[in-house]
């Protein structure tokens, strides 16, 4: 993990050289807003505490995806087709990620036979590499350089099946459990027709790890530290089904180099003094068996 703000001030002394630890796209961050203590989000699939997050430096919206698989750039989603957006936000005393993300899709998949293949459905796939390994790809699953497991995956075929999301990497027993609630929670609701032309609305937090032991061994991991200016390896991917059996209609990512990757620059900002939180949250009556988790525990 990098501290940006350690980072600036060097290059006030050696002058604007292109940081030789940068991800992709080099030279750009993406920014995590800092939630109070008394602000955290309740992760339940409603996005409202949201909105007084401001668009501008926080939300990553349809022009900072690109799609490896078609080779489309940078802002060529048709957004009659998907139109997708996200926030990330951290928290200083937990040292919790939250996520948000709203997705409108013309035609929402969900037929996969294996429930673990999320790849098959749309999907949405987080990868974090908090360590900011200098590998190519922000890290692997397999041992590195801090001697142990140094990237994490979160991938979520929605609705779940079966019990299950997705998949999870590294795949220790204690991270894979469905609906974790130790490691990570995932939420999500949304409008329209279900598997038709709707909006879903996802919601997230995760505690990161620094590294995992190549075993699994839980007592060894090392949980992140997260401080204001540092700054970690992180994208995420939109994939897009609209005909059942076929390959994906788009496979949207913050990463230009597609697929599995913890590429992007991600800064845990300050406390952002121009955001009105407003009264703290009420706690969600049901938030550990919302819809959409007591519906998947009978869908087959």
């Amino acid at each position: 993990m990098r501290n940006v703000l350690t980072f600036v001030a060097a290059l006030l002394v050696v002058g604007l050289a292109t940081p030789t630890w940068s991800h992709f796209p080099p030279g750009e961050f993406l920014f995590a807003v800092q939630f109070p203590d008394e602000n955290l989000p309740n992760v339940d699939g409603d996005i409202s505490e949201w909105s007084v997050i401001p668009q501008v430096p926080y939300e990553v919206g349809n022009d900072m995806y690109s799609d490896a698989v078609y080779s489309k750039v940078r802002g060529e989603i048709d957004v009659s087709d998907l139109s997708v957006r996200q926030i990330v936000g951290w928290n200083d005393n937990n040292d919790r990620l939250y996520l948000m993300a709203e997705v409108f899709d013309n035609v929402h998949n969900t037929d996969r036979e294996d429930p673990a293949q999320f790849w098959t459905d749309d999907a949405w796939e987080i990868y974090i590499a908090p360590t900011h390994p200098e590998a190519e790809g922000g890290g692997d699953y397999a041992p590195g350089s801090e001697g142990g497991i140094v990237k994490q995956s979160f991938n979520f075929g929605i609705p779940p099946i079966g019990g299950s999301w997705g998949q999870f990497l590294p795949d220790f027993e204690w991270r894979t459990d469905p609906f974790n609630g130790d490691n990570w929670v995932m939420e999500y609701s949304f409008e329209g027709e279900e598997f038709g032309e709707s909006t879903y609305f996802y919601e997230m937090w995760i505690q990161p790890y620094d590294f995992i032991p190549d075993d699994g061994n839980r007592e060894g991991a090392e949980l992140t530290d997260l401080s204001d200016g540092d700054v970690i390896a992180m994208s995420w991917t939109f994939g897009d089904f609209d005909e059942p059996g076929t390959t994906y209609q788009g496979f949207w990512s913050t990463s230009p180099n597609g697929c599995c990757r913890a590429d992007n620059d991600m800064v845990m900002s300050e406390l952002d003094d121009s955001i009105d939180w407003g009264a703290a949250p009420e706690p969600t009556a049901v938030e550990s068996d919302t819809w959409g988790r007591i519906k998947a525990q009978f869908q087959q």
